[in-house]
């Protein structure tokens, strides 16, 4: 299937005709399988998907169990209103594609148009097939659609965010999804429908009362079966929407904190911080400014006059070595008197020796200064304290002064930076509501998540009793079809509910094989790492999916949130190469979870290669003008998309290609900035 135009008209957030041109285009060199839609968030990007799955499947668009009032009031909103307040009058959403059908080539056109001239919405489905009308009623043409793309198959070539994000959870909700994809996939849904008749069938024989009691029995285990399905169906709804609810309350959530952040709630949330840590700054100021004081109550004065405390210290180093000549005087005249006294007249060798003595103890009778110059006279253990008070004053005084000063410029700093802080935190009134708000959506994002869980146990629960029927219907087909009469054709019927059974289960189990190898490669192909997984096998009863690694299991826990959005990408890719079929690939905001490395393989793997037509909706920060140009080659056609207050206006950007001088990495880069 290759979709070759989409025209919307009066459609949302889009004003009178808008046309997309969305065929592939190839040249003689490249194959350009990418359709680009770059703008903003709540430009109609969105709107796009949406316009394609109401033009094929009409009110299944919206669900299975959608009523008729409901369906016309979503098409009644879907009706632009233009800036004065009214709204379109004539609403229509048109696709043509090429479909294979039986071997053959066919081109289809396909018109829905809406419009509200009484109390009721008027609809009308509009088909051409080779550009000949089709004559048929509006329910047979409603059935030609679902016939020709099933709305379960459809969903394969619709990669939104909300199906990547329930995949790329563990857990029921993305089993559940598996195991829906997989059964429309296979239209096992078929198997089931055929299995329900044959029930009815066995009821309605009559004749043989050995089958009545058992007849009783299935009539009875089919009523409750078709009760309990029925509200498995709506609680899976419920799920679904609740599901919905919860991601756009956290899309909610994070704007508010965004909102919260430009108005300046940052800086709110921290002001006691920054308040206790400004208080703790002065503090520390007051502390150094008491430092200072007390030493300048010490020998920082002193330590002003460094001349003066060296010549004080010179003074008593002279003094200290007067009274150290002084003290020495009585013992040289003591020794020298002891010589004079023991000095032998004959012995001139003697004589000569006292002599020199003398010579030298005459140098130590000189005194170093005279002694009425001598001003201080200190003890020398005051003299001692004196001079290390005197080299305190001249070297470690001034080093403590300096580092004190420094360390009190730093902490004034500290305090102005902070000051200027505080002056930017807005005032109370101002963030208050915002907080409050805040407040509310994380109230309601806990009753979804409540809700959420709720439901998903009720699901849990429908599904274990209609596991129970199922088997009791085996076991009642496997009664009626041992009773012993002529009627082959309740025999046959009977043995055939068991071979459905049988023939599900294999065909299950053959394509979730076939399933588990794809999912390897195709996982292994978007990893940054070649090797990442060796096998992956899905369990057939619960579609719990299990990685291998090493011959060993590896928990789906241990992959990262990037390594979850390529295992649910690469889900999605792995059914389209199961199901065979050619359709194309629409894929909405397909970088904004990734890290560098992902969108590496995103852009370089998956875009150009997943189908011959991929319709890529992104914002300008995923896919920015660095990116575009390196996919510029693989690009047949890129659409920007701007809206003011009531319409989008739509620009097609020229495509050519010419070879790119900027490298992969230099892109990825570029575009996770």
């Amino acid at each position: 299937m290759i979709i070759h135009r989409v025209k919307l008209h009066n459609f949302g957030i889009y004003a009178d005709t808008v046309s997309f041109d969305l065929e592939p285009k190839n040249d003689n060199q490249y194959t350009r399988p990418i359709i680009l839609f770059r703008g903003q968030n709540g430009v109609g990007k969105s709107t796009i998907v949406e316009a394609i799955r109401l033009c094929l499947h009409g009110k299944l668009a919206l669900g299975p169990r959608v009523a008729q009032r409901d369906y016309e009031t979503y098409l009644e909103r879907r009706q632009h209103r233009y800036a004065d307040g009214e709204t379109a009058v004539r609403t229509s959403v048109e696709m043509e594609f090429d479909h294979v059908v039986l071997g053959r080539r066919h081109h289809y056109r396909i018109m829905r148009l809406w419009g509200k001239p009484n109390s009721r919405t008027a609809t009308e489905l509009l088909i051409w097939v080779d550009d000949e009308p089709s004559n048929e009623t509006e329910d047979e043409k409603e059935f030609l659609l679902r016939e020709l793309i099933p709305p379960g198959v459809a969903e394969l070539f619709f990669f939104d965010g909300e199906k990547i994000a329930t995949l790329s959870e563990t857990g029921n909700a993305s089993n559940s999804l598996l195991a829906d994809t997989v059964r429309n996939l296979l239209g096992l849904h078929l198997v089931e429908q055929l299995d329900r008749d044959l029930d009815i069938y066995l009821t309605r024989q009559t004749g043989i009362q050995e089958l009545q009691q058992h007849q009783n029995e299935l009539t009875q285990l089919h009523n409750e079966e078709e009760e309990l399905a029925q509200h498995r169906e709506n609680v899976r709804d419920q799920l679904a929407d609740c599901r919905r609810n919860l991601l756009a309350k956290q899309r909610e959530i994070t704007l508010q904190e965004e909102r919260i952040l430009r108005e300046g709630g940052s800086f709110a949330e921290k002001q006691s911080e920054r308040e206790a840590e400004h208080q703790a700054t002065k503090e520390a100021i007051a502390h150094v400014e008491q430092e200072i004081y007390e030493l300048s109550r010490q020998l920082l004065p002193f330590a002003a006059a460094p001349r003066l405390l060296q010549a004080v210290r010179a003074r008593l180093e002279k003094e200290s070595a007067f009274e150290q000549w002084e003290a020495a005087q009585p013992v040289i005249q003591e020794i020298e008197s002891n010589l004079l006294n023991n000095v032998s007249d004959e012995d001139q060798g003697q004589k000569r020796l006292i002599a020199q003595i003398q010579l030298i103890l005459q140098s130590y009778k000189e005194a170093p200064m005279p002694e009425n110059e001598v001003v201080h006279r200190v003890s020398a253990e005051k003299r001692g304290l004196l001079l290390s008070w005197i080299d305190e004053a001249l070297h470690n005084t001034p080093q403590q002064l300096a580092h004190l000063l420094q360390k009190r410029q730093q902490l004034q700093s500290e305090e102005a930076r902070i000051k200027e802080t505080l002056k930017r935190v807005p005032i109370h009134e101002l963030v208050q509501p915002l907080r409050e708000k805040l407040g509310q959506l994380n109230r309601e994002l806990g009753r979804l998540e409540a809700e959420q869980e709720r439901l998903t146990a009720e699901d849990e629960r429908l599904t274990f009793h209609l596991e129970r029927i199922v088997g009791s219907k085996r076991r009642v087909s496997e009664q009626i079809a041992g009773i012993e009469t002529d009627e082959s054709r309740i025999k046959l019927a009977a043995r055939t509910k068991l071979l459905l059974e049988q023939y599900e289960k294999q065909l299950m189990a053959q394509k979730l094989a076939q399933l588990g190898e794809q999912l390897t490669k195709r996982l292994n192909q978007l990893s940054r790492k070649r090797n990442f997984i060796e096998q992956v096998t899905i369990d057939p009863d619960t579609f719990s999916v299990n990685l291998y690694r090493a011959g060993k299991p590896f928990p789906r826990a241990q992959l990262s949130a990037g390594e979850d959005q390529i295992f649910a990408i690469a889900t999605l890719w792995a059914l389209r190469e199961v199901s065979g079929r050619p359709l194309p690939v629409i894929i909405d905001t397909p970088l904004s979870r990734l890290d560098d490395e992902h969108r590496r393989t995103m852009l370089a793997e998956f875009m150009p290669q997943v189908a011959q037509q991929v319709i890529v909706l992104a914002t300008n920060v995923e896919i920015d003008d660095a990116t575009f140009n390196f996919l510029e080659p693989a690009v047949s056609h890129a659409y920007v998309l701007n809206a003011d207050s009531t319409s989008t206006q739509v620009r097609k950007q020229q495509i050519e290609y010419r070879p790119s001088a900027i490298s992969l990495d230099e892109v990825i880069v570029h575009a996770a900035k």
